[in-house]
């Protein structure tokens, strides 16, 4: 098992994206004549991503619920040290390394390091 950032045919990209719905909504207030066409046009890029299932808001208390952390929050070295170590414990080695290069670039040792928000 790999990250799929790290399978060549990927390219670098990984399995999933970001939306950063807070900056769309930012952004409005900010300069509401700069940003009014696209007022309409978020909802429908949303709704097209959802229909062709690329799009999971990771509801509370589903399957599909998920906690995003980024590498530059305080806090992510050691839980992506733990993750690391249950993925070894499971036999997967070559995972586990590539989560333990994630994890010591991560929190501290990240140049971007802050509280999460």
């Amino acid at each position: 098992m790999k990250l799929d950032r790290n399978i060549p045919e990927n390219k670098g990209r990984g399995k999933y994206a970001l939306l950063l719905l807070r900056n769309f909504d930012e952004a409005i207030r900010r300069d509401p004549s700069k940003y009014a066409n696209y007022a309409e046009r978020i909802p429908e890029a949303l709704k097209l991503l959802e229909e062709v299932g690329m799009l999971d808001w990771g509801y509370a208390e589903t399957e599909s619920e998920f906690f995003l952390i980024r590498l530059k929050d305080k806090y992510a070295a050691n839980a992506l040290a733990a993750y690391a170590d249950t993925a070894r414990n499971d036999g997967e080695a070559e995972y586990a390394a590539e989560i333990d290069s994630l994890a010591a670039r991560s929190g501290p040792q990240s140049q971007w390091c802050k509280r999460p928000d």
